[in-house]
Formats: structure tokens, sequence, C-alpha cells
């Protein structure tokens, strides 16, 4: 099994053993806030989650997620946009991986939802993150606070236009 970054990534459904994995990520920094801790947060079947993994090894790199899955507290649904979550193992993380990544996701979603909005927030804190999602085409264009984990969060509420 190679220890590299995958030269190419593809989607899977969610498989029962990624929850586990996933939970077991810890991310250094200010960027230990992403820390799910817990599998029992994650969906244990295929669902709103899918797996990115590497083509030709199937070795998982990361995941994102649509929907009511990808809302934080109070953000409310919108008609005609998809919300995304997403996130990477922490092994890849400022490592140069982001838009190869990022645009795996968005390939994915556009496949199923060609006309759509995508809508993703990120924590003001994160220029890296904020940064990478401009270079995929997404535009500030709010903000949102909420609470989680009993602290006040904030947001930049990001959204890429339909093609």
């Amino acid at each position: 099994m190679s220890t590299g970054w995958p030269e190419r990534l593809v989607v899977r459904p969610w498989a029962p053993g990624d929850a586990d994995r996933v939970a077991a990520w810890r991310y250094d920094g200010p960027w230990g806030v992403y820390d799910i801790g817990a599998a029992d947060e994650l969906p244990r079947a295929a669902g709103e989650y899918l797996a990115l993994v590497g083509a030709d090894d199937d070795r998982m790199v990361g995941f994102y997620c649509t929907g009511a899955e990808a809302r934080v507290p109070g953000l409310r649904a919108e008609f005609g946009v998809i919300d995304l979550g997403v996130g990477m193992d922490p092994r890849w993380v400022g490592r140069g991986h982001g838009r190869s990544f990022g645009s795996t996701v968005i390939a994915d979603i556009r496949r199923a939802h060609p006309v759509s909005a995508l809508r993703a927030v990120v924590q003001s804190w994160n220029a890296r993150s904020r940064r990478l999602l401009g270079n995929l085409g997404f535009v500030e264009s709010g903000s949102h606070t909420c609470v989680q984990n009993q602290r006040s969060i904030d947001y930049v509420v990001v959204l890429q236009p339909p093609p």
C-alpha cells in the first residue's frame, strides 16, 4: 500500500469503518477544533457522507457531506443551494492537496446537482481554507455565528454559483 498522496482520487459510499477512522483523526494547533472525537457523531452506513479514497488502493484521505449534515447550528437550508462540509485526514492538511481534494468533491456534487449553488462555512480565523475555497470558485457571501461545544464560533459563509 502506498503511503503518499494518491495520484487520483475517487468518491465511494461511506462504509461502516469510515466513522471510526475519522473519529481517530487529530489535528494540530488551532485546527484541533475540527476533531470529531467520537465515532457515534458520524453515520455508520452510507447516506449523506461519502469517502474520498485513492483510486488505486481505496485508502481514505477524507470525506464530504451535504445537506443537513453539512449545516452548522442555525444555518437554514435555502432552495437551490447544496450545503457542503468536508474533512481531510490531518496527515495531508497543509501539504498542497486541497485543490485536488476540493475539485474531486465539487465534480462529484456537480454530477448530481449541475444547476445548484454550493454553500460552505469556514471558521473566520481559517485563512488557509478561505483562500482554498476562493481558488475553487467560492465567494464570501456573509457571516454566521453559532454556539458549538459551549463556544461561540464565527464563520464566513461562502457560495459557489452554478456553472
